[in-house]
């Protein structure tokens, strides 16, 4: 209930107009076993960095079973404010981390999430 709240209450903008959709980034990567380390410590500082910046409403990450693989989910308030982070140093130094680290290169896909699907349920 709290998170659907919370993102029910990101999604009105503070003049009281909604916002048209919420911008869903997913990654998933996977490491070289010999890299392990040194990719969680970066994921570490990137996930508290991202999670400061003012335009994402939340990000995530989880590590599937095979032990090397991981997802990063990122909610922006938009696209623009996702592309604005992209030239941030936190993100460079994060992708820079990547190109050393991971044994393929990295997935990623977006979809914008329509505020309309975004409803606090009171029941």
């Amino acid at each position: 209930m709290t998170v659907w709240f919370d993102l029910h209450q990101r999604l009105t903008e503070t003049d009281g107009t909604a916002s048209a959709s919420l911008y869903l980034i997913r990654q998933e990567m996977t490491v070289s076993q010999k890299h392990l380390g040194e990719f969680c410590e970066a994921l570490k500082q990137y996930l508290k960095n991202v999670s400061a910046q003012r335009d994402c409403f939340h990000v995530t990450a989880v590590r599937l079973p095979d032990g090397v693989s991981f997802v990063v989910y990122e909610f922006w308030d938009g696209e623009d404010e996702w592309k604005q982070h992209l030239q941030t140093a936190a993100c460079k130094a994060f992708q820079h981390v990547k190109v050393d680290t991971l044994c393929q290169p990295e997935t990623v896909s977006t979809v914008a999430v329509p505020a309309a699907w975004c409803t606090l349920n009171r029941d």
